[in-house]
């Protein structure tokens, strides 16, 4: 049997692991900006130990619509908000606010991400092409040939 709680329960444990997830996106995104990857890696565990929690509980209340008797998505959430406090009506957009400012985030840190992926690339190929001219010259500093040709003369 349903039990009315069942949702409020959900929506308030959503609510705290999206802002849990947030916070670590502006963690991540500080990292990004400082160029400190320390512990870049444990963030990223983080981040996908919460979206899973979120995954979760999101089907959870989408399950417990279904036993009210209530539609999936937003308009379940809609007619079992019209039957709620406040307080509830409060905490649905408050987590729909947070999961649109989690989604703005993780767009922005995207972008971070491929700017900084662009930069190491032009890096490394400045290196590498560095590395090559470096190759040409030998240990007296003069400029080698390297034998791949024919001798000037030869058939």
């Amino acid at each position: 049997m349903h039990n009315k709680g069942d949702i409020l329960r959900l929506l308030s444990n959503e609510l705290a692991a999206v802002a849990e997830f947030t916070a670590l996106l502006q963690q991540e995104q500080q990292a990004l900006v400082t160029g400190v990857v320390e512990g870049f890696e444990s963030l990223a565990t983080a981040k996908l130990g919460i979206a899973d929690r979120l995954n979760a509980l999101s089907n959870a209340r989408e399950q417990s619509l279904r036993r009210a008797g209530l539609p999936e998505g937003r308009q379940g959430m809609d007619a079992w908000l019209a039957t709620q406090q406040a307080s509830a009506r409060s905490d649905w957009q408050s987590l729909l606010n947070t999961a649109a400012e989690a989604r703005r985030l993780n767009e922005l840190n995207g972008k971070l991400i491929a700017e900084r992926l662009s930069s190491n690339q032009q890096a490394l190929s400045i290196l590498t092409a560095a590395t090559n001219r470096a190759a040409l010259y030998g240990p007296d500093g003069q400029t080698h040939v390297s034998g791949a040709g024919r001798k000037l003369g030869s058939a």
